[in-house]
């Protein structure tokens, strides 16, 4: 579409365009700013000649400016603009006004309005998603952020769950350490108490060969009898206690953070469990 220039040279030095004294500055040169803007147009720098036709028509209206002004911005790409000049052209109501040009304005109107309800639209659907994706995005963060504390909560509780584990397990070795040391303690006393009715044993035996009566001997037997019987009891339980005692004794030290073992004693003696995390 080119620009329609029916604005001859007399247009633009008609009184109107003449100069004019405002506060001593001289008007525009119309007719220059035509050339301007028809070069600008034909170079295709549509936005600078709708600039240049813009002053030229501050200087002098016309009619067919105001056309080749929208002509102008419609082709740099700017409808909304271009289609207010279009209006402007068609409701001027002047006799300058051209049928040709009128039928053109109302087509590129209808044009326009189509591209504008498109642009429209499509900027309507671009902020749509634009919404959703950054609802998407939100969503997302918010979830991220839960995982995250979910995480630090399983953690927490996986931490608590190591310490409980670890406690139990530091009580149960103390736990084998006392049955231990009790147990090796009655061990110690059945010995003591062995040695103890040994030496009475052997001490009523004593007794007994140097009895010189049967009564006295009978007596002296049956307690030597008692005292050694007692002894080989004091004895027996000392060893089964010393067995049972270095037995329960744990095997290894006592548990550290992240590691808990619980020992396994023999069936019938106590019971535990060794556990590795």
């Amino acid at each position: 579409m080119r620009l329609v220039f029916v604005l001859s040279l007399a247009l633009a030095l008609a009184p109107g365009s003449a100069l004019a004294q405002r506060g001593g500055t001289k008007a525009p040169n119309v007719q220059a700013l035509l050339k301007e803007g028809k070069r600008l147009y034909d170079a295709g720098k549509y936005k600078e000649a709708a600039d240049a036709l813009k002053q030229a028509h501050e200087a002098q209206p016309h009619p067919q400016l105001m056309y080749n002004i929208a002509v102008a911005l419609e082709y740099a790409g700017e409808p909304r603009e271009a289609m207010t000049w279009y209006r402007q052209y068609v409701t001027s109501n002047s006799e300058d006004t051209n049928p040709a040009l009128l039928k053109n304005s109302n087509r590129a109107i209808d044009r326009l309005r189509v591209q504008l309800d498109r642009e429209d639209q499509a900027q309507a659907t671009a902020d749509a998603d634009r919404k959703r994706l950054e609802g998407e995005a939100e969503a997302a963060r918010k979830q991220a952020e839960e995982e995250q504390l979910a995480a630090r909560r399983a953690e927490d509780d996986s931490s608590r769950q190591r310490q409980a584990e670890y406690d139990r397990a530091l009580k149960s070795y103390q736990r084998q350490r006392i049955g231990a040391f009790a147990v090796g303690g009655v061990a110690v006393l059945g010995v003591g108490a062995g040695v103890l009715f040994g030496m009475q044993a052997r001490d009523a035996r004593e007794q007994f060969d140097n009895a010189s009566t049967l009564e006295d001997k009978e007596t002296f037997s049956d307690s030597t009898k008692s005292k050694a019987l007692l002894a080989d009891i004091g004895f027996g339980v000392g060893l089964a206690g010393a067995i049972t005692a270095i037995i329960l004794y744990p095997k290894e030290g006592p548990p550290t953070q992240g590691e808990v073992r619980v020992t396994l004693a023999p069936r019938g003696l106590g019971a535990g469990m060794e556990v590795h995390f």
